[in-house]
């Protein structure tokens, strides 16, 4: 009998405990009104259009699913909007979409993203085949990662950034992933998306998988999702200060535009990302050692610039140094040559920022494009990669200027001043087939940076095209916007090497309108441009050839 009150106490237990793990079904308030009808409580709201057809299996369907990631684990947060407006998705912030998008399992995959802030594709793709009993096909990873490098990022999961076999395997470890983590008891880590190397190292090592790439690119854990939605390729950061949204269009990655090879690959967009980090950290690192009381005073505004959208753009015509801001105040970025990244950077970490605190910033243009040009080109890996791409071009400079339509006194003059620019790094020291030396040195970078600017003022000018020296017939330092775009760049390097970088950047944001060059820097416009030309004598040998 005691036995038996034992086995009845222990069958009790465990029916309870069984009771316990189940969820509570959702329960959510209906409200009509504005021509949806609103489902919600206090972490879902789902909001359906009238114009949606069959509104009530479509919201069943919806709490069905999210029924299954509840009982997971409580839903956060999630908001989703149904609609026939909504025939493109849109899922950046909430799930905006129309009726037949809930039928994907790219529906059912942001629905995780969504209710818990996911992030990294591989734990959405992991939980997608725990929640919804979704198996793929038995794949060998294993095998195919003994001869290929192992990354988790997210375009790893997309052609045609990667072939078919690397989609299958990385979808197949993110599965074997994330039921190893779940075993191991970080779920709650997984959920917040917080999985480190170290809590997958024992699962590498079990699967005879190495995680060096992995460590090369740990920085992008934890840290961006993407996806490909109508035609767009995304890659968004969960930050909104400090982040970045990067916009590829995938009608010219699958055409194969010559542009596109700068990032046509999940490698080499995983490559941009890191370099676009380091450049911004470097930029940062260059204002505060070579202007560090205008750092200090403001550190926090440049240590917290507004979410960046970069759009990936090789049909845009004019884009004259292959990137501009869309315009004064924007955070969009037109990119059609990457390595100009860390330039269009500066002008909105000197601008968007500032003027959010209401920080007056400097009207006259020359000075932010000055600022943009030398933390360029004295402090970014993209301006060495830009250098060493023109440097390769040399060699067949010849053969370059047979394509385009030039008369043979144009070609003749064109020949003599690359043989001039190519004579100047002689000269000078600037071995063009040691990028690395050149990189060390501040100094050279100046130099070359100095000659790229003003090798193509005088390429224009052997054109026969007008350029503006810079005129200031009252000195006003808002006058400086009438001298050439590129000229400036070197004009604004000797202010800097004459007066401070400090000195330019409190310039930038100072109200200086109705100030004369005389006033700032003890002297007038046209003193300052003679001695421009001077230090360039001084210190370039033999620039004469190309001023």
């Amino acid at each position: 009998m005691k036995n038996r009150k034992i086995i009845l106490l222990l069958t009790i237990t465990i029916f309870l405990i069984g009771c316990s793990e189940k969820k509570e079904p959702i329960q959510l308030i209906e409200a009509n009104g504005g021509g949806s009808t609103i489902y919600r409580n206090d972490n879902i709201k789902i909001k359906i259009s009238d114009n949606t057809d069959e509104k009530g299996s479509i919201y069943t369907s919806i709490l069905n699913e999210l029924q299954k990631i509840n009982e997971f684990s409580p839903i956060e947060n999630l908001e989703i909007e149904i609609s026939k407006q909504y025939i493109v998705p849109n899922i950046e912030k909430m799930i905006k979409c129309d009726a037949k998008f809930i039928e994907t399992e790219e529906f059912k995959k942001e629905l995780i993203k969504k209710s818990y802030g996911i992030y990294d594709n591989w734990i959405s793709e992991g939980l997608y085949s725990k929640i919804f009993g979704q198996q793929n096909e038995s794949i060998d990873f294993t095998t195919y990662y003994s001869n290929n490098d192992f990354s988790l990022f997210g375009a790893r999961f997309f052609k045609p950034f990667v072939s078919k076999e690397e989609i299958e395997s990385v979808k197949s470890a993110s599965i074997d992933l994330v039921e190893y983590i779940l075993k191991n008891n970080k779920k709650e880590e997984l959920l917040k998306n917080n999985i480190e190397i170290s809590d997958i190292e024992e699962w590498a090592e079990e699967k005879s998988i190495d995680l060096s790439y992995q460590r090369e690119i740990e920085s992008l854990m934890n840290r961006m999702e993407v996806y490909d939605i109508a035609d767009k390729f995304i890659i968004n950061t969960r930050e909104e200060i400090n982040g970045f949204k990067i916009d590829i269009s995938m009608t010219e990655i699958k055409a194969k535009n010559e542009r596109t090879k700068q990032y046509d690959t999940a490698e080499k967009i995983e490559q941009i990302i890191l370099m676009f980090d380091r450049d911004i950290l470097a930029v940062r690192k260059g204002i505060e050692e070579e202007a560090p009381k205008f750092y200090a005073e403001y550190k926090e505004i440049l240590n917290n610039v507004p979410k960046i959208k970069y759009i990936f753009n090789t049909s845009v015509d004019y884009l004259p140094d292959g990137g501009f801001v869309i315009q004064p105040g924007s955070e969009e970025v037109n990119l059609k040559i990457l390595n100009v990244h860390a330039h269009e950077y500066c002008h909105i970490l000197f601008r968007n920022p500032f003027i959010e605190k209401g920080i007056n910033i400097g009207i006259s243009g020359w000075i932010g494009e000055g600022i943009a040009n030398y933390m360029h080109g004295v402090y970014s890996e993209s301006y060495m990669k830009m250098m060493e791409d023109g440097f390769n071009n040399i060699p067949n400079y010849t053969e370059l200027l047979g394509t385009q339509d030039f008369t043979e006194e144009e070609l003749k003059e064109l020949k003599s001043l690359y043989d001039n620019l190519l004579n100047i790094y002689i000269k000078n020291d600037i071995d063009i087939n040691n990028i690395e030396e050149i990189a060390k040195s501040k100094n050279k970078r100046i130099v070359e940076n100095n000659l790229r600017v003003l090798h193509k003022v005088k390429f224009h000018k052997t054109l026969g095209i007008d350029l503006n020296e810079g005129n200031a017939p009252m000195d006003l330092m808002t006058e400086g916007d009438t001298m050439d775009y590129h000229k400036n760049f070197s004009f604004f390097n000797y202010l800097v090497e004459e007066y401070g970088l400090e000195k330019m950047l409190y310039l930038n944001v100072a109200d200086f309108n109705g100030l004369t060059y005389k006033e700032v820097f003890g002297k007038t416009f046209e003193e300052l441009k003679v001695d421009w030309m001077n230090y360039l004598k001084e210190n370039i040998k033999d620039i004469e050839s190309i001023l």
